[in-house]
């Protein structure tokens, strides 16, 4: 031991002559560079570019350990569900749910509409473009006569239908314009004010196509620039409130600031939708995360399997009022269209192909817990990321320590070389960066897998892995410099 600590004396005098320490000015710059890294991927531009990619990737893993988790907080949701086996061709030029068949279609809606005077469930999704008239005027004429039913009845649950939009994304600078259609009379006449038209706006980036979910899109009209809320809000909304009327209130009260937004009359998009008997949602920009918690089954043609503990199915064939009635009376949902992923309406989701009815019930499960996926406040964000660069820095000072106490070993016998291997290996640069970044990665997500379901998530990989990378650069850089010195003091 005599020896070894006579070697690694030298190299320690060396650190300290040149006063180098744990918190020098290199930690200054790991800190600045993780924190510049930081503050780029909180803003939307910076999160969708290559440096983002480490932290969408933590996300997508804290999606995936929560598969058909039953999330607290919400109740039942029914899919209507239409299989495979009830689509028409492919070759049509509607939108990609217009075209199921609509006898299939009108039974369905018979069935969720229910028994007066029996229990009914609070909503009803039909995530079908019922604005879109097919060529079968009789079952067209069929669902005209229970939409007008359904319109003069009180208690008759909130009835959102899904409408395709065209042109613009919905932003404020892009506005969306719905088609026209007759059947927007049936909603404008309804005596009872229960029945609304919606959209379920989805967008992704190359590797999840649907991550991202609108709260409200802005859109053109006759009479100028409007906005049309997104379905999820009204399933909220409708799940706590005492009837459709309320929760339709509820809804246009809380999107009053998005419409000046979208009006260019204020600059802040954000709003609070309130709910009864339940803390309100904040929502703080026009779209956010999809909160997945419920995976889409393993048959891929037919049908999702079991879902979740309260998300149910009933194929096509099967719908029946009594059958909806017992499975979505206690403040339900039901969705009427296709969560099979073999659906027309399908897109990647962190769980693979995932049919677009399912991702809706994603959005509205997600925001019912947890409200808006959102960021850490950022002040605490940037004392939480100070603490783990420090750790980082004192990971690779306390690895040259170790490095420069075990000192050469290539003099001892082989033995005592295999028992110092592990040693040297945990003290290399290049180990303890790598380390690092693991580290760091999987400890943002367990973070997240744990704060999902009150709808926050960290992400700390990418501004750690900065700093790891300028720590393993100086350590390298100390390296050469102690080699070019024994050669030095060799000559």
């Amino acid at each position: 031991m005599t020896s070894i600590t006579q070697d690694a004396s030298p190299q320690q005098e060396r650190l300290v002559e040149t006063g180098k320490g744990m918190f020098d000015a290199n930690f200054l710059l790991s800190l600045a560079l993780a924190l510049i890294v930081w503050a780029i991927l909180r803003t939307p531009e910076g999160w969708q570019t290559f440096l983002g990619e480490a932290d969408r990737e933590v996300l997508q893993i804290a999606f995936e350990l929560r598969v058909n988790q039953t999330v607290k907080g919400t109740g039942p949701i029914l899919f209507l569900n239409l299989d495979e086996s009830v689509w028409q061709s492919d070759e049509t030029d509607g939108p990609a749910l217009a075209y199921a068949p609509r006898k299939v279609v009108a039974d369905m809606l018979e069935a969720a509409y229910g028994i007066p005077g029996f229990p009914r469930p609070k909503v009803v999704v039909a995530d079908i473009d019922l604005f879109w008239r097919t060529p079968e005027e009789e079952q067209e004429s069929r669902i005209d006569d229970i939409l007008t039913r359904w319109g003069a009845d009180t208690e008759a649950p909130l009835l959102v239908m899904q409408r395709e939009v065209v042109d613009g994304d919905g932003h404020r600078d892009q506005l969306a314009r719905a088609r026209g259609s007759a059947r927007e009379r049936i909603l404008a006449n309804a005596p009872a004010q229960n029945i609304v038209w919606s959209v379920a706006q989805i967008t992704g980036d190359e590797v999840v196509g649907a991550r991202y979910m609108a709260h409200y899109l802005c859109i053109k009209t006759q009479t100028g620039t409007d906005i049309v809320p997104t379905t999820p809000l009204y399933a909220i909304a409708g799940r706590t409130a005492s009837s459709a009327q309320e929760a339709i209130a509820l809804v246009n009260r809380a999107v009053e600031r998005p419409r000046q937004f979208c009006r260019g009359e204020i600059d802040d998009p954000s709003f609070d939708l309130e709910r009864i008997d339940r803390e309100p949602i904040a929502f703080g920009e026009q779209e956010s995360f999809i909160n997945y918690s419920a995976h889409p089954g393993n048959d891929p043609v037919t049908e999702p399997s079991l879902l979740a503990a309260d998300m149910f199915y009933i194929p096509a064939g099967f719908a029946n009022p009594p059958m909806v009635s017992g499975l979505a009376s206690s403040n339900g949902i039901v969705i009427i269209g296709s969560a099979a992923t073999m659906a027309r309406d399908r897109h990647m989701t962190p769980y693979g192909l995932m049919g677009g009815s399912m991702v809706i019930a994603n959005m509205i499960r997600g925001l019912e817990e947890g409200g808006e996926i959102r960021r850490l406040y950022w002040l605490l964000d940037a004392v939480l990321l100070t603490i783990f660069v420090t750790l980082i820095v004192a990971s690779f000072w306390y690895a040259r320590i170790a490095r420069d106490w075990i000192g050469p070993s290539s003099h001892l016998p082989f033995f005592s070389r295999m028992v110092r291997l592990p040693i040297k290996l945990l003290t290399n640069p290049v180990i303890v960066k790598l380390l690092i970044g693991v580290g760091i990665f999987w400890v943002s997500t367990f973070a997240s897998y744990l704060l999902l379901d009150n709808g926050i998530w960290v992400s700390f990989a990418a501004p750690a892995y900065v700093a790891a990378l300028n720590e393993a650069r100086e350590d390298f850089e100390e390296l050469m410099e102690s080699l070019r010195n024994a050669r030095s003091q060799a000559a």
